[in-house]
C-alpha cells in the first residue's frame, strides 16, 4: 500500500508563491510596461485580481471532489471518454509548462552565466536536479521551498528598501491618464503569470486540510501581487516607463543601482540566486505534477519508472521550442491566450459542469 503524502498549509503557501513570483519577476516590469509604461502596476492589480479567482475555481473543485485532482476530476464530470480526453490535454499542458520553464532557467543561464556554453548542458543540469527531487517526493521539495521562500520574500523586501532614495515618485504621474481601458491590451499577459497555478489541483490531496487552508492559499496570491507590484512600481520610479522597456531584465538592473558605504555593491548576484531556487522549486513542482498526472490517467503502479524518460523528454522539448530569449519573450506575450486557456478558462468549464451536476443531483 502506498504511503500517503501530506504536506502542510505552510508548504502549498510556499508552493504557491514561489511558482508565480519567481520566474515572472525578472523580466515582468519590462514586458508589461510595453503595454501600460508607468501605468504597469494597474495591470498587476488586474492580473493579482483574476488571479485570487483562478485560485477559488481550483479550491472550489477540490471542495466538491476532496481526493482528487483536475485529471481524475475531468473523468468523474465528462465520462472516461471525453473526460480521458480532456485529461490528456491537461497533461500536454502540464508538460509543455515545465519545459518552456525549463527553456527560460536555461536561455537566463547563456545571458547572464556563459554564453559559451551549449544551452542543452544548462538543461541537463537543471532536469537532473529537478529529477532527483521528484525521486524524493513532494513532502522533500515542500519541505524546501519553506526555506527557499523566507530567503525570496526577505531578499526582494531588503531590495525595496535599500533603493528607497532613489525613487522617484513623479514618474508615476500622470496616472491612467488614457482612460481605464487602454492599458488593458496586456491584461492576458498578466493574467497568465498569476494563474500559474494548475499544479495546485494536483497537491491539494496532499495537504493537510485545516479551517485556515483556504486563508494560507489566498494569502499566498496576495503575498505574490505583493512583491509583483514592488517590482514594477519600483523599476518605473527608479528608471521610468518608457526606460523600463529597454532592459532584458529590468530587476537585475535596477539592483545594480544599490550602494551601501559606498564600497558593497553587486547585489545582483543574491536576485540570481533567488531567481535559481525559484525555477528549482517551478520546474520540480510542475514535473511532479506531471508524473503525478500521468499515473492517475495510466493507473501506473511504478510511477518512478517515468522519471527518467519524462526528463529525457523535458530537454529534447525545450531544446527546440525557441531560439533565444527575444523569441521566447515575444512567444509569451503573443500566446498568452494559450496559457489563460488552460490556467482559467478549461478549469473554470469544469467548476461550471461540476456545480450543474450538483445542482440537479440537490433537486432530485
Amino acid at each position: 500500500m502506498e504511503r500517503r503524502i501530506i504536506i502542510n498549509n505552510f508548504q502549498m503557501m510556499s508552493l504557491i508563491v514561489i511558482s508565480t513570483i519567481g520566474t515572472s519577476s525578472l523580466y515582468a516590469p519590462a514586458t508589461l510596461a510595453h503595454y501600460a509604461e508607468r501605468n504597469s502596476w494597474y495591470l498587476v492589480l488586474i492580473g493579482g485580481i483574476v488571479g485570487f479567482f483562478n485560485l477559488y475555481v481550483f479550491l472550489k473543485l477540490n471542495q466538491l471532489y476532496p481526493g482528487h485532482n483536475i485529471i481524475t476530476m475531468s473523468k468523474q464530470l465528462l465520462g472516461p471518454w471525453l473526460g480521458g480526453a480532456v485529461a490528456f490535454l491537461l497533461l500536454f499542458y502540464l508538460m509543455d509548462v515545465t519545459t518552456w520553464v525549463l527553456c527560460e532557467f536555461s536561455q537566463f543561464f547563456i545571458i547572464a552565466l556563459n554564453p559559451l556554453i551549449p544551452q542543452v548542458w544548462y538543461l541537463i543540469a537543471g532536469v537532473l536536479m529537478c529529477a532527483y527531487a521528484v525521486y524524493h517526493g513532494l513532502e522533500v521539495f515542500a519541505r524546501v521551498s519553506e526555506i527557499v521562500l523566507i530567503v525570496t520574500v526577505v531578499t526582494f523586501m531588503a531590495i525595496y528598501v535599500l533603493l528607497i532614495n532613489q525613487y522617484h515618485p513623479e514618474y508615476l504621474l500622470p496616472v491612467l491618464e488614457d482612460g481605464l481601458l487602454k492599458p488593458l491590451k496586456g491584461t492576458l499577459l498578466s493574467i497568465s503569470w498569476f494563474g500559474d497555478l494548475m499544479f495546485v489541483s494536483m497537491i491539494m490531496k496532499h495537504v493537510r486540510l485545516t479551517k485556515s487552508t483556504a486563508s494560507y492559499a489566498f494569502g499566498a496570491v496576495g503575498i505574490t501581487l505583493l512583491l509583483m507590484l514592488m517590482s514594477v512600481l519600483s523599476c518605473t520610479m527608479v528608471f521610468g516607463g518608457q526606460a523600463t522597456t529597454t532592459f532584458t531584465y529590468p530587476s537585475i538592473s535596477l539592483i545594480q543601482n544599490i550602494r551601501i558605504f559606498r564600497n558593497i555593491e553587486r547585489f545582483d548576484a543574491a536576485l540570481v540566486v533567488v531567481w535559481v531556487m525559484s525555477s528549482f522549486i517551478k520546474i520540480t513542482a510542475y514535473f511532479w505534477s506531471m508524473l503525478r498526472g500521468l499515473t492517475d490517467w495510466l493507473n501506473l503502479k511504478r510511477p518512478r519508472m517515468f522519471i527518467v524518460p519524462l526528463a529525457v523528454c523535458f530537454v529534447v522539448c525545450s531544446r527546440f521550442k525557441v531560439w533565444g530569449l527575444v523569441e521566447l519573450s515575444s512567444f509569451y506575450d503573443s500566446q498568452a491566450w494559450y496559457f489563460v486557456l488552460f490556467q482559467l478558462l478549461l478549469p473554470s468549464m469544469l467548476l461550471g459542469i461540476a456545480l450543474i451536476k450538483e445542482k440537479m443531483k440537490k433537486s432530485g
